[in-house]
């Protein structure tokens, strides 16, 4: 990978646009509920540690994105909650994410403490309905399979959303990461925080499990069952702006 790709992104906001697919999960009491696969086993323990987990539904979120400083690429989110730090402030915490972009996988966890690592990305769509499958490098069977279609009447109504009105409500407060298996996959040294802010129209989706009635594989993600009703935005803008870093929380 060049070090052209990651000196660029570091030295500017990320403008982004993109499709997206979200999910809400029913929420967790504690991290010893945390599901299987919530992490990768590398990362599990710092990634479930320091702060209070303070619940709130958990998100599973599927990202497209078309223009990004470092190209288009395909991502997978998983957040099992928001956590509150000593310091009187509260984040949501990426626990699992992975994306189809080595560089976007580098710059991610440099610039933001994001645990990105690198999969292969299936999204299509036909007559509305959108099947999402994300594979493991090299194998055939996705360890992530869902698909979304729009609900009578309801997913014609288009609902205008801008994060930027919760402020740092939905911030992101990240742990730092150890390096782990591939060149891309650095290791940071200090908290960081973060609120990203997109606007869009959002419509509501029906959400189908296609792993026994699940979304993951409970190994490469959770083996979670969402709510039957999801989000979809077909165009959406943001900004993915400069962390705040500190050495403890």
């Amino acid at each position: 990978m060049s070090g052209i790709q990651s000196t660029l992104s570091t030295r500017r906001p990320w403008d982004l646009k993109c499709r997206t697919w979200t999910f809400l999960v029913s929420g967790l009491t504690s991290t010893s509920s945390f599901p299987a696969g919530f992490a990768d086993p590398d990362e599990a323990d710092i990634l479930a540690s320091d702060g209070e987990f303070i619940g709130t539904p958990g998100l599973v979120m599927i990202v497209s994105y078309t223009d990004t400083p470092v190209g288009p690429y395909d991502e997978l989110i998983y957040i099992p909650g928001k956590w509150k730090y000593k310091d009187g402030t509260a984040g949501y915490r990426i626990t699992r994410i992975y994306v189809s972009s080595k560089e976007s996988t580098e710059n991610g966890r440099r610039n933001w403490n994001i645990p990105k690592h690198v999969a292969n990305f299936s999204i299509t769509t036909s007559n509305e309905e959108s099947t999402i499958k994300v594979f493991h490098l090299g194998a055939t069977e996705p360890f992530f399979h869902a698909k979304t279609q729009p609900v009578t009447l309801l997913s014609k109504i288009p609902i205008p959303l801008n994060t930027s009105i919760f402020g740092n409500f939905l911030s992101l407060t990240q742990p730092p990461l150890p390096a782990t298996k591939s060149p891309e996959d650095v290791g940071t040294s200090q908290w960081a925080t973060v609120a990203p802010a997109f606007s869009g129209n959002v419509y509501a989706e029906r959400i189908i499990p296609q792993l026994d009635g699940r979304v993951g594989d409970g190994k490469g993600f959770p083996a979670i069952v969402p709510w039957s009703l999801g989000l979809y935005a077909p165009k959406m803008e943001g900004i993915f702006g400069f962390a705040a870093f500190a050495d403890s929380k």
